[in-house]
């Protein structure tokens, strides 16, 4: 879809709002719309009018609404958000993506205020997430580490979990094609006033489809076999031949979650959650067009005198069964002493993770190949203690401070078949650290008039890195410890001009910390080293940003317009040295943008909405890649927009969602130009619908279809095509 039929879209989408409101009656919906409550933007509760910063809430209708299998699908729709999940529950490495940053590294993602980036890659295993004890997530875009120091560069997602006021719960059921299932049960209620109890129980798994094709170099010379057809190399210079595929890749997860607030007065209470998950995922015998597997002789003929060797490994290279166990438990007290509000957090965060790789070669294949094991493991814990105290009428101050250590150990082990984790060998490679972060913030909320408010904030954070090691186990290099500070100050304006207009801005500094992995991991693949560098210091970043949201007809009608710049600092990137590529402090980048949003009740049943986001980031500066300068940042799509149709009436709802994005870069080069072929991410329109009907107060059925139009498309591997999803609720 070019340029000039997104532009068509989303000016007719415009016109149609401005044709409606010269006809739409002011009488029409006389209930008052309240502004929501939010408390991601400033660390307290806070009307979403009056906080600072681009902020969006996906409420627990939404995620109802939509064909939700893993909370990050929840965020696809919304504007300056990429969702990268090439391939659904299966995928084990996807990442939401803020305002141009590629990575979850760079969004600070919590969970009830407590953070849930892991201490080795700075990301989160997506997957194990439980959906239906989100009562909510914020959203806030654009850098917070005024507030929140680093991980928080692109801004911060906050998972909040329901507290039940009643008994209540839901048992569901659902299955769907190519053997999807998901069947989940949670209850929850209150007792005397006093004691909140919710737990729940989630289960989801797909049998998956093939995700990755078998290519083979095409040469000249004779053949022995047919099958298989043509398909170009990422670069489109290049042709491959195309033998077969790798299987079906499945997956499934399980989740257990639990919460207990206890009221200790009529201002305070404490809370203890937990969330306990695993995602794992597996492939299936692969698939071949050849009607053979091949060995040492064998060539499959790709016309015109030409022909593509394969033998049984093609068939499962990097490929192994994997999985990741997530257990995170959280405290929590608040208490109001006179005026003063006191929050203290407290969480410990765990989570190992392991995968295989065949390693074998020739002849070896999926029932007898030989491999290796990767084993992480990653701890964390958490302590925040921050008070809140109105100053005369005017002002509002918070303070605090926060405590966060995480270490990582991770081992690679032979294995007799890459399939099977038992067996495993001595340790034959070690990678480890330790880091702790130290910080101390302030923010004061200064109200000039009942129109304007001053938002002034500074945190001050003290990073250090210790007891790194990597190398052959026994012969580990140890690195001497690493540390370094930095300041994050933030000015943020909100204007009301009148009654249903906000105008907001913003300009400030954040700061990312690199990851252990990025500090002490070193890695070899087809013949290149990819080497840590442990002296690393962190990117930092400076940025302004500037909106206005305007409403109509008691927020029927809702209109917002964002603009935002970053420019990036000390960007880790690889310098090339021979075959070795060393992770340095040598980019700049900046980011130019544009967020364009609106919401149209139509009538008491229909409600219209779209945003379309424009992220233009590129590469400003590069010494050890000056081909790379001027080019896209890898990861993200320069336009998005979606656009929805919602329905509402009676025992019926139902939705219609359109999703698209452009072309993405996988490498700094930009030379993956190639469409429609295996490791490029091409640009991509997603159709899908869920349809409700509740005949019953207590019992709900829902069909959704994904991908309406069967579109089948490569983000790096392929996207599954036209899916369904049948599921029956009953809540009590």
């Amino acid at each position: 879809m070019n340029k000039i039929v997104i532009v068509l879209i989303v000016c007719v989408f415009f016109l149609l709002n401005t044709v409606c409101l010269a006809n739409q009656k002011q009488g029409i919906g006389s209930t008052v719309r309240l502004d929501e409550i939010v408390v991601t933007a400033t660390k307290t509760k806070e009307d979403i009018s009056n906080a600072p910063g681009s902020i969006d809430v996906i409420s627990r209708e939404d995620f109802e609404k939509r064909d939700i299998k893993t909370i990050d699908d929840a965020l696809s729709i919304i504007p300056g958000v990429f969702v990268k999940r090439t391939k659904g529950l299966m995928d084990s490495t996807s990442s939401v993506r803020l305002r141009g940053f590629n990575n979850d590294r760079y969004t600070l993602i919590m969970i009830d205020g407590h953070p849930i980036n892991d201490a080795y890659t700075g990301g989160v295993e997506w997957g194990m997430l439980p959906i239906d004890s989100v009562e909510k997530v914020e959203i806030v875009k654009g850098p917070a580490s005024a507030l929140y120091g680093g991980n928080a560069m692109g801004g911060v997602i906050n998972i909040i979990t329901r507290t039940p006021e009643k008994t209540q719960g839901i048992i569901k059921a659902g299955i769907g094609n190519n053997g999807t299932y998901g069947y989940s049960a949670s209850c929850g209620a209150r007792f005397k006033d006093k004691v909140s109890l919710r737990v729940g129980y989630e289960s989801e798994g797909t049998d998956g489809y093939p995700t990755t094709p078998v290519l083979s170099t095409i040469s000249a010379g004779a053949s022995n076999v047919s099958g298989g057809y043509l398909m170009k190399d990422k670069t489109d210079t290049q042709d491959k031949w195309v033998v077969g595929d790798k299987g079906d890749n499945s997956a499934k997860k399980e989740t257990y979650t639990g919460k207990v607030v206890y009221d200790l007065t009529d201002t305070g209470n404490c809370s203890f959650s937990l969330v306990s998950g695993r995602h794992e995922y597996d492939y299936s015998p692969p698939n071949t067009h050849m009607g053979t597997y091949g060995d040492n002789t064998t060539y499959a003929d790709a016309g015109s005198g030409l022909r593509a060797r394969f033998r049984p490994n093609n068939f499962i290279s990097y490929t192994g069964i994997g999985d990741n166990q997530t257990d995170i438990f959280s405290l929590g007290y608040e208490e109001v002493f006179k005026i003063v509000h006191i929050d203290f957090k407290a969480s410990f965060h765990d989570v190992e993770d392991r995968y295989t790789l065949e390693s074998g070669s020739g002849m070896a294949d999926y029932y007898n190949s030989p491999g290796t094991l990767n084993e992480t493991e990653n701890k964390s814990m958490f302590f925040e203690i921050q008070g809140d105290l109105p100053i005369g009428e005017s002002h509002h101050l918070t303070m605090g401070t926060s405590y966060r250590t995480g270490e990582s150990d991770t081992n690679a082990y032979d294995i007799p078949y890459y399939r099977s984790y038992s067996g495993k060998s001595a340790s034959t490679y070690r990678m480890g650290g330790k880091s702790r972060t130290w910080s101390l913030y302030a923010q004061d909320e200064w109200l000039l008039d009942e129109k304007f408010i001053l938002y002034f904030g500074a945190r001050y954070d003290f990073w250090k890195v210790y007891d790194g090691l990597s190398g052959n186990t026994g012969s580990e290099t140890m690195y001497d410890e690493n540390n370094e500070s930095s300041l994050s100050p933030k000015l943020s304006a909100v204007w009301k001009p009148l009654s249903d207009t906000v105008v907001r801005g913003s300009l400030g500094q954040a700061f990312r910390a690199p990851t252990l992995y990025e500090l002490y991991r070193t890695w070899s693949s087809w013949g290149t080293t990819y080497q840590s560098n442990p002296d690393l210091k962190p990117e930092t970043v400076r940025t302004v940003e500037a909106g206005i949201d305007q409403s109509f007809y008691n927020k029927r009608i809702k209109f917002g317009l964002t603009g935002f710049w970053n420019e990036i600092d000390d960007l880790i990137y690889y310098k090339m040295e021979g075959s070795t590529k060393t992770r340095t402090n040598v980019g700049k980048a900046r980011t130019l943008g544009l967020e364009l949003d609106a919401s149209w009740v139509m009538t008491d049943h229909f409600t219209l909405w779209g945003n379309y986001t424009l992220t233009n980031a590129r590469i400003k500066e590069n010494i050890t890649d000056p081909d790379s300068e001027g080019n896209h940042v890898t990861g993200i799509p320069r336009d998005a927009f979606n656009l929805g149709l919602d329905f509402k009436a009676d025992e019926y709802k139902a939705s219609l969602t359109g999703r698209y994005f452009s072309k993405i870069y996988n490498d700094s080069d930009n030379s993956d130009v190639a469409e429609g072929v295996y490791s490029t991410y091409e640009p991509a329109f997603y159709l899908d619908a869920k349809v409700t009907w509740s005949p019953f107060k207590s019992w709900d059925f829902s069909f959704s279809v994904n991908n309406i139009l069967d579109k089948e498309y490569y983000q790096y591997y392929m996207e599954e095509g036209r899916s369904y999803f049948a599921e029956v609720a009953f809540k009590f």
